[in-house]
């Protein structure tokens, strides 16, 4: 029974009592009105000015860490709120926290639920820690609020859409084992000055020191920070390298990749772009997944800060299927680098044709080399052509620190030693 229902009974009670002049139905039907009357106008009541907010210690993290969500339930009115349901509709993860979360009908949802009592002019905080197990880009919200009167007949709700998001990107490594060019071919890296820079390659910002022409200053960066910045541009002596990862686990696109081996090559191609950046090399990305403005696969450009390299990890943070051959990726990548580019194909079981088209890109003139997670007996010839690297363990893409690689030799190479 409603509210109004409950109401139009009394005031029905009361008008017949008062006909018939029977006191008790006559007051037993106001009561029955007004109670139906005060429950329906505290049910709508009570969820007017209603501040519902969540936010994230951080909103990116890295896999294995912690992050504390806090929600926060204010009432900016006197009129104190006796019982209300959030219900956050949250990714089905099992539990956050020691908190278990209801099931949702949407596949890959749930729903955090608190209930809490809040006074007139209070505020009720309550705090939740996320592990970040999984990589990926998480959706918080919306929320459903649900609020009943004293009575527990007449409820109320409201949906607030607004929605937060948590971004977990793979976990950053160590890399032994891979050797990655120099800055200055040469052998040694300059104290000071760059040689031949190229105005029109520009790869990052940098603060601005005393001598910088006025064409090299960063004038949007330096708008957006307050601070004087100059533009870092791409000296000529600088080698750059483009880490291309497939997502392919088999001959065909069809066969999809199981988990542990697209972690794996994920965590591996975001470390190798981490230590690019600490080496001060410009790194770029591709692979054979959806790029943006319409590109049937990603392919992002060389470049050199930190901004850079988070974008690359946006990136990765949401590749779960591959989308087309790898050898397309790689052929994108030729047409659009310059021979002095180098490639590192990080592949989890390379088929015959990517094999094929890496040793054209080799006699093009391009330096490539591939790190592997398993090699086909049928294809270890290749390792003779193309340096080939695969971890000595099984990566540790959750907890793991160091990646440790090895050479791979055929046997032919093996008997001639």
């Amino acid at each position: 029974m409603s509210s109004k229902i409950m109401g139009a009974v009394g005031l029905i009670m009361l008008i017949i009592g008062a006909i018939a002049k029977v006191g008790y139905a006559s007051i037993g039907g106001a009561y029955l009105a007004a109670a139906g009357i005060l429950g329906w106008w505290y049910s709508h009541a009570c969820l007017k000015h209603i501040y519902y907010t969540r936010s994230f210690e951080r909103t990116r993290a890295f896999l294995g860490d912690s992050v504390d969500l806090k929600i926060v339930v204010e009432n900016r009115k006197p009129l104190p709120v006796i019982s209300i349901s959030c219900l956050d509709e949250v990714p089905d993860k099992g539990r956050i926290g020691s908190t278990k979360l209801e099931a949702h009908y949407k596949p890959g949802r749930a729903v955090l639920k608190n209930k809490m009592y809040i006074g007139s002019f209070q505020r009720v905080e309550r705090q939740f820690q996320i592990d970040c197990l999984s990589r990926g880009v998480f959706r918080f919200g919306p929320v459903s609020l649900r609020c009943i009167d004293p009575m527990g007949i007449e409820e109320t709700r409201i949906t607030l859409d607004g929605v937060d998001t948590l971004v977990v990107y793979p976990r950053l490594q160590s890399v032994n084992g891979l050797p990655i060019p120099r800055r200055d071919p040469s052998g040694g890296v300059p104290d000071r000055g760059w040689i031949n820079p190229d105005p029109t390659q520009v790869v990052g910002v940098k603060p601005y020191y005393n001598g910088v022409p006025l064409n090299q200053i960063a004038w949007k960066q330096t708008a957006k920070s307050g601070s004087l910045k100059a533009k870092m541009i791409m000296p000529g002596f600088h080698s750059q390298v483009m880490v291309c990862m497939s997502v392919s686990g088999g001959e065909h696109v069809w066969d999809g990749i199981d988990k542990d081996s697209l972690e794996s090559v994920v965590s591996i191609s975001a470390s190798v772009c981490n230590s690019l950046l600490n080496r001060g090399i410009p790194f770029g990305f591709a692979s054979n997944v959806p790029g943006k403005q319409r590109q049937r696969h990603l392919l992002i450009p060389p470049g050199l800060s930190m901004a850079h390299l988070r974008g690359i990890l946006d990136h990765l943070a949401n590749i779960f299927v591959p989308w087309g051959r790898f050898s397309e990726t790689l052929a994108q990548v030729s047409r659009n680098m310059p021979e002095s580019t180098e490639i590192i194909a990080v592949m989890p079981n390379p088929s015959l044709e990517d094999w094929i088209f890496l040793k054209t890109l080799q006699s093009q003139g391009y330096a490539v080399s591939a790190v592997v997670l398993g090699l086909e007996e049928e294809h270890k010839e290749f390792c003779d052509q193309v340096p080939v690297y695969r971890p000595q363990e099984a990566v540790d893409w959750l907890e793991g620190e160091v990646i440790k690689l090895e050479r791979l030799v055929s046997d032919r190479a093996l008997i001639c030693v």
